[in-house]
This record gives structure tokens, C-alpha cells and sequence, in this order.
């Protein structure tokens, strides 16, 4: 794995609806009402959908974010988000 953890969010994503919260358990508990993708910035956790995902130059329908279960926090398969990590640098180059 690539130790350097990418931003998972980036100014194109204003346009995009997500939903915020201060703790991950809040995240947590949105991702499995409602979908979508769950991911950090800074100290703070948001679940958003697949515009998102599109505007940080990843796949939405990889297979590796079913792998994670669509949580970039705590992946379900820390390998899958490894291979997702590589995949977002190499995407902001």
C-alpha cells in the first residue's frame, strides 16, 4: 500500500450533494440507510454518491469499492482500498 493517504475531497465536488457529519458513527449509520460512499476529510466523515466519487478520477463502479463496502474508513478488505489508494493518486497526477 501506498503509505500517503490522497484528499478525498476536492473543490469539484461543491456541485455534488454529500451529506457530513462529525463522527463516523453518524456516516456510518447514513451509509447503511441510504447508499452511497463513505470517506474522511480531515476530521470530519461524509457519504456521498457517485458524481463524487467520478470527480476525484475514480470508478464508481469498481469492484473494489463492494470489496471495502463502501467505506474508505473502515474497509471491509484493507487490500481493496489499497488498490482504490493507488488508484486515486495515480488519478491526481
Amino acid at each position: 500500500m501506498n503509505e500517503s493517504q490522497p484528499t478525498m475531497w476536492i473543490p469539484s465536488m461543491d456541485s455534488v450533494v454529500s451529506q457530513w457529519f462529525t463522527s463516523y458513527e453518524e456516516a456510518r449509520t447514513s451509509l447503511e440507510a441510504s447508499g452511497g460512499f463513505l470517506l474522511p476529510y480531515r476530521n470530519q466523515f461524509f457519504v456521498t454518491s457517485s458524481a463524487a466519487i467520478e470527480c476525484l478520477g475514480l470508478d464508481p463502479s469498481d469492484p473494489d469499492w463492494s470489496s471495502i463496502g463502501w467505506d474508505w474508513v473502515r474497509p471491509l478488505d484493507p487490500a481493496a482500498r489499497d488498490r482504490l489508494v493507488d488508484k486515486r493518486i495515480m488519478a491526481g497526477r
